[in-house]
């Protein structure tokens, strides 16, 4: 099982997906429905092998009490490590939107890369470091409650809990993106080289090479039938890593390439804009389905306000359509959602990643210039490739 971060400006899980749980320090604590398969199966690992075998003569219920218990307590280590990465990443003025708990793990969504080094060093170390704390702990309170504890049941989900986050620690810290280990790598070579990209580079090659050993050693143990169920994990996850590293080295390809270049370059200027006080059914009936945009900028006077979208509309409850007014349902323009005609396309990426808009204004001197939309930087980014290649 892996723990990684999400790769910016990339959606490694559909948006949507998942049941929040709370917020942690203003971080959202999201479980994609992957979570629930893979706690059970664990848990029913863990109550039909681990404890039976650790722990002879229980009832079966007291078994998958056991295991149900130790499979949250894995995945509560697995939540604190991202936390760590977190709250790291918050102090070192980077926003952290989320974490998602998912099938292999766990990734907090940090929204952009970080802008030197040492901070990604910083970011990159603090989950291991939690981890390692969490694994000796673990080990000496087992050890501590000795040969004869009277309460096995909760020696043997210790001593568990210390293998699985020693584990972690171990694979967590493999020198490949993207795991910990690549990013610890990638700042050092960074920092040695000056290049983010030949850095990149190297940590990504570093991680598909890991992620290739990984379904080697998966698929030989699924045609020797020596590790059938081992194997099929190892090749998932190696597809999970190969996929991601590959992302990591293509996202800082992105970034230089749309370094210089403004907003102004390809944002549209004829904007069909909506005013703040119609109701919501109106929008729907008059601009939604008429103009098939999924976004509008919302303009009062000649004075952009707002910004309102199918996904806002969705969080107002469907009988509630004809009495709420766009004012009442939109982004109100702040400075995390207004672009002006100078900013870089890297800054709209950015902007658009915190706030979950998919198209934002470009406003000067108070006045609505145009909008950008990911739609339109992707296009204007393939062109280029294509008219370069």
């Amino acid at each position: 099982m892996a723990t990684s971060w999400r790769i910016r400006g990339v959606s490694l899980l559909r948006q949507g997906r998942g049941v929040p749980l709370f917020s942690v320090y203003g971080i959202r604590i999201i479980a994609d429905y992957s979570w629930f398969l893979i706690v059970g199966l664990i848990a029913l690992t863990l109550s039909i092998g681990w404890f039976p075998t650790e722990l002879p003569g229980r009832s079966p219920i007291q078994y998958a009490l056991l295991g149900v218990i130790t499979a949250l307590f894995f995945f509560a280590s697995v939540l604190v490590h991202e936390l760590a990465h977190s709250i790291v990443a918050v102090r070192r003025g980077i926003p952290v939107r989320k974490i998602t708990l998912f099938l292999f793990g766990g990734v907090a969504e940090i929204t952009r890369e970080p802008s030197d080094p040492a901070t990604e060093f910083r970011v990159a170390v603090a989950g291991p470091a939690i981890s390692a704390v969490l694994a000796c702990g673990f080990w000496i309170a087992s050890a501590a409650m000795g040969a004869q504890a009277s309460r096995p049941g909760l020696q043997m989900a210790l001593r568990y809990l210390a293998w699985a986050n020693t584990v972690l620690l171990a694979f967590n810290l493999l020198p490949g993106l993207p795991l910990d280990g690549g990013r610890i790598v990638r700042a050092l070579l960074w920092k040695g080289t000056g290049s983010l990209r030949r850095a990149t580079f190297a940590a990504s090659t570093s991680g598909k090479v890991i992620a290739g050993l990984l379904a080697v050693a998966g698929i030989l143990g699924v045609i020797t039938r020596s590790a059938v169920i081992p194997g099929l994990w190892f090749i998932l996850i190696a597809l999970f890593l190969s996929r991601t590293a590959d992302m990591s080295y293509r996202q800082v390809q992105v970034r230089e390439a749309l370094g210089g270049i403004s907003v102004s370059t390809v944002m549209i200027r004829d904007v069909v804009s909506v005013p703040p006080d119609i109701p919501i059914s109106e929008l729907i009936e008059t601009y939604l389905l008429r103009h098939h945009y999924t976004a509008y900028p919302v303009v009062e006077g000649d004075v952009p306000v707002g910004m309102i979208s199918v996904a806002l509309v969705k969080r107002v409850p469907r009988r509630a359509w004809r009495t709420t007014t766009i004012r009442e349902a939109m982004h109100a323009l702040t400075g995390d959602v207004v672009l002006s005609p100078g900013d870089s396309l890297p800054t709209a990426i950015h902007r658009m990643t915190t706030s979950g808009l998919g198209k934002l204004p470009v406003v000067e001197d108070g006045k609505l210039l145009g909008v950008v939309t990911k739609r339109d930087i992707a296009s204007y980014l393939e062109i280029r490739s294509n008219l370069s290649s």
